[in-house]
Protein backbone atom coordinates (compact mmCIF):
# COMPACT_ATOMS: atom_id res chain seq x y z
CA UNK A 1 0.00 0.00 0.00
CA UNK A 2 1.63 3.40 -0.83
CA UNK A 3 -0.08 6.89 -0.93
CA UNK A 4 0.81 10.34 -1.04
CA UNK A 5 -0.95 13.14 1.95
CA UNK A 6 -0.05 16.95 1.22
CA UNK A 7 -1.60 19.71 3.13
CA UNK A 8 -1.22 23.64 1.96
CA UNK A 9 -2.84 26.44 4.08
CA UNK A 10 -2.52 28.72 6.85
CA UNK A 11 -1.42 27.47 10.22
CA UNK A 12 -1.19 29.93 13.13
CA UNK A 13 -0.53 32.52 10.50
CA UNK A 14 1.84 30.75 8.81
CA UNK A 15 1.98 29.35 5.18
CA UNK A 16 2.20 25.57 5.53
CA UNK A 17 2.75 23.20 2.38
CA UNK A 18 4.07 20.03 3.91
CA UNK A 19 4.13 16.53 1.86
CA UNK A 20 4.73 12.89 2.77
CA UNK A 21 5.12 10.04 0.89
CA UNK A 22 4.03 6.60 2.54
CA UNK A 23 5.01 3.33 1.87
CA UNK A 24 3.82 -0.13 3.59
CA UNK A 25 4.97 -3.51 3.79
CA UNK A 26 5.66 -3.19 -0.60
CA UNK A 27 7.86 -0.85 -2.17
CA UNK A 28 6.62 2.11 -4.28
CA UNK A 29 7.07 5.12 -6.59
CA UNK A 30 6.35 8.41 -6.32
CA UNK A 31 5.71 10.65 -9.17
CA UNK A 32 4.94 13.83 -10.31
CA UNK A 33 6.06 15.37 -6.26
CA UNK A 34 8.46 18.60 -5.79
CA UNK A 35 12.06 18.28 -6.26
CA UNK A 36 14.01 18.57 -2.75
CA UNK A 37 15.32 16.79 -0.23
CA UNK A 38 13.14 13.99 1.66
CA UNK A 39 13.73 12.49 5.27
CA UNK A 40 12.05 9.08 6.36
CA UNK A 41 10.50 10.03 9.50
CA UNK A 42 10.80 6.15 10.73
CA UNK A 43 14.67 5.85 9.77
CA UNK A 44 16.01 9.31 9.47
CA UNK A 45 17.10 8.62 5.69
CA UNK A 46 17.46 11.55 2.94
CA UNK A 47 17.05 11.24 -0.35
CA UNK A 48 17.19 14.15 -2.97
CA UNK A 49 14.55 14.55 -5.87
CA UNK A 50 15.41 16.12 -8.77
CA UNK A 51 13.20 14.21 -11.59
CA UNK A 52 9.69 14.39 -9.52
CA UNK A 53 10.01 11.08 -9.16
CA UNK A 54 11.05 9.34 -5.45
CA UNK A 55 11.82 5.48 -5.28
CA UNK A 56 11.26 3.73 -2.01
CA UNK A 57 12.33 0.13 -1.28
CA UNK A 58 10.56 -2.70 -0.04
CA UNK A 59 10.39 -2.68 4.03
CA UNK A 60 8.97 -6.13 5.02
CA UNK A 61 5.60 -7.13 5.77
CA UNK A 62 3.99 -4.39 8.48
CA UNK A 63 6.72 -2.02 7.84
CA UNK A 64 6.14 1.47 6.53
CA UNK A 65 8.27 4.28 5.28
CA UNK A 66 6.78 8.09 5.73
CA UNK A 67 9.42 10.11 3.67
CA UNK A 68 8.61 14.18 4.71
CA UNK A 69 9.31 16.81 2.08
CA UNK A 70 11.88 19.52 3.82
CA UNK A 71 11.25 22.56 3.52
CA UNK A 72 10.30 25.99 5.16
CA UNK A 73 7.40 24.63 6.73
CA UNK A 74 8.78 21.21 7.79
CA UNK A 75 10.19 20.63 11.00
CA UNK A 76 11.14 16.71 10.19
CA UNK A 77 15.03 16.52 10.65
CA UNK A 78 15.45 12.65 11.46
CA UNK A 79 14.06 9.64 12.67
CA UNK A 80 10.62 8.94 15.19
CA UNK A 81 13.03 6.63 17.34
CA UNK A 82 16.39 5.22 17.69
CA UNK A 83 17.88 2.94 15.50
CA UNK A 84 17.51 -0.50 15.97
CA UNK A 85 14.59 0.32 17.76
CA UNK A 86 11.77 -3.08 17.12
CA UNK A 87 8.89 -0.82 17.01
CA UNK A 88 7.57 2.65 17.46
CA UNK A 89 4.87 3.21 20.23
Amino acid sequence: MAYIRRYTGNYNGKNVDSLACVSVTDGATFKNIPNGTYVDAVTGTKKTVSNGTLSVESTGKGNMRVYVLQNSSSTVTGAVGPSGQTYLK
